[in-house]
This record gives C-alpha cells, structure tokens and sequence, in this order.
C-alpha cells in the first residue's frame, strides 16, 4: 500500500512539473515571436521570483535559519552560480525570438554535455570512454536532427548552444553549492533566495545595453498607452509566474525523488514537448531529423542509466561499510561468551 501512495505522489509531481515546464516553453516561443524584449522581460522574472521566495521565507522564518552568508562565500561561491544562471536563463529565452520550440527543446538537451564538461573541469567526474560515447551520440543527434531543416538560424542556434554550455557550469557549481553544508544553503529555498540577486544583477546590464533603447521608445514600455500597458503587465505577470512554478515544481520532484528520476521525467518531457511542436506547433521534422532525434535521446538514456548503475554501486558501498564483518561478529561472540 505504502508503494502504491509513493507511486501516486510521484507521478502526481511529474505531472505537475510537465504542465509548468511544457506550458513555460510554449508561451516564451509564443511571447517573444512578437514581444522582441526578452532579455528586459527575463530581468523581470527573476525580479518576481526573488520577492516570492523572500514572502515565502518571510511568512515561513521558523523553517529557514540562514539569515546571511559572508561576503566571501558569496563573491567566490555564489556570484559565479547566479551569472551562469542568468546567462542560461537570458539566452535561452532571446534563442526564442530566432528558432522553433522543436530546435529549442534539441538544442537545449545537449546541456549533459556540458554538465559532463563541466563536472570533469571541476573534478566532480573523472573521464571515461563511455563518457566520450554519451558526447558522441548526443553531438551527433543535433546534427542530424538540424541537417537540412528549413527552420534553422544560425543566430539562433548559437544563442541556445550557449545558453547550454553557461546551463551545465550553473548546474555543477549549483550543486557545488547544495552539497556543501558548510556554505548554510543546503536548503533549496535558502538556495534560490541568495542566487536570485547575483542573477538580477547580472542580467540587468544586458538587458539595458542590448534592448534598453529600443525598449524605451516601443510602444510597449516608454510610448505606452493604458491598453498596452496593462498587456505588458499580463505577459510579464503570467510568463513571472510560470518561471516560479516551474522552479518549485522542479525542487518539489526532486526532493521527493532522486536525480536519475528526475533524468528520465526530462527525456519523456523532451519527446512530449517535442510532440507538440509538431501537432500543434507545426513544427515540421524530416525523417533525417527524427533519426538524428532518436540518437540524441539514446546518448541521454544512456547517460541516466550509467547514473542509475553509478547511484545503485554507491549505496551498495555504503550498507557493506554499514554492516559489520564476519570477522567482527564472531569477535563480538567471543566476548559476549567470555563475559557469561
């Protein structure tokens, strides 16, 4: 009984991370084809989710105990997280304006490798052969899905590709960060309260360098009357509130679940997504690019179920150090006898 009521619960939160993940895609791919702001609207997100989980620590202070960190965690520690997340965040939404949500959820699932990069650079994981094959198929797969398709942009495809590689650094120094308990954010929401400034701050130059003049003077921000002004505000408003459903939905799986769950909620998710594109997006795929989606998928399941063998020797290791030898317990015997 008590498996049937873990299985509900956890199928109950995959679903409830596909409807914020799926719906977050397709309306940035919807908002940003015309609303050509999306560095100034992604500021604007950030902005949102940093004041909800400030009202959430705030109305939950018993829950929370880090009230602060030091200015030299945070320089060394969490600025460099909250940048990479900004520049992840920031160019996967610009990437939206220039390619097709099929491309997108492509291009986007290369980001293991560059976790894999990543994670090699800053000595998490030591090279392996079947390291290099897991980059191989993946790499090979985006070739093939983007070979000939008449959707592709370069500009695009550069920006998302990016988004990717600054994806995987923001997700090793993120757990960097949550492993360490020393640092005082193990907690996800102590987490996201202290990275969500450095992200602000970081996206907030770009976005006023790169959009800040035309910005000023589209008839959406500066010149904008009561009607455009208040359509602004329900698009900022509905994509901000996505973005932080999306974010607690994540946490919420992953607390409850493990990482290789949560690898293999991605994979189903990128063939859903990618499904819609097609029915409902129009998105058109060729059988070269259904090939090259295919292998892609087989390098990423490959990757989760080398995880999942990697997660399962580890916790083998750790009961046998757990368990006493043979040797111990017939010397605990002995003694036990002696006493007698």
């Amino acid at each position: 009984m008590e498996n049937v009521k873990y299985l509900a619960k956890t199928i109950a939160q995959v679903v409830f991370y596909y409807s914020w993940s799926i719906s977050l895609t397709f309306f940035n791919r919807w908002a940003f084809s015309s609303f050509h702001f999306p560095l100034v609207v992604t500021f604007c997100h950030m902005t949102f989710v940093f004041n909800a989980v400030w009202l959430y620590r705030f109305f939950h202070k018993s829950e929370y105990g880090s009230d602060g960190i030091s200015w030299t965690v945070y320089l060394k520690r969490v600025w460099p997280t909250g940048i990479s997340a900004a520049l992840d965040i920031g160019l996967s939404n610009w990437s939206f304006v220039y390619i097709t949500v099929s491309m997108y959820t492509m291009c986007k699932s290369t980001v293991i490798i560059f976790i894999l990069l990543a994670a090699m650079i800053f000595r998490i994981e030591k090279p392996r052969i079947v390291t290099s094959v897991v980059i191989v198929l993946i790499s090979l797969g985006l070739f093939l899905f983007n070979y000939k398709s008449t959707s592709f942009n370069l500009f695009g495809f550069i920006l998302i590709m990016l988004a990717s590689a600054f994806s995987g650094i923001r997700w090793v120094l993120a757990q960097i960060l949550l492993q360490r308990d020393s640092l005082g954010l193990s907690s996800t929401m102590d987490f996201v309260y202290f990275v969500q400034p450095s992200m602000c701050f970081s996206m907030l130059p770009f976005a006023v360098v790169i959009e800040g003049s035309d910005a000023s003077l589209s008839p959406y921000f500066g010149l904008a009357e009561g009607q455009q002004i208040l359509y602004v505000f329900i698009v900022i408003t509905t994509g901000a509130c996505l973005a932080f459903g999306l974010t607690f939905s994540e946490y919420l799986l992953l607390s409850n679940t493990s990482s290789i769950t949560f690898s293999i909620c991605g994979i189903i998710k990128e063939i859903v997504t990618l499904t819609l594109a097609s029915t409902i997006g129009g998105d058109q795929l060729s059988v070269v690019n259904c090939l090259g989606l295919l292998i892609c998928l087989s390098g990423i399941s490959l990757h989760s179920y080398l995880k999942y063998k990697k997660t399962v020797a580890e916790r083998k290791a750790k009961e046998q150090q757990l368990l006493p030898d043979e040797e111990t317990l017939i010397n605990s015997a002995s003694s036990s006898n002696g006493d007698i």
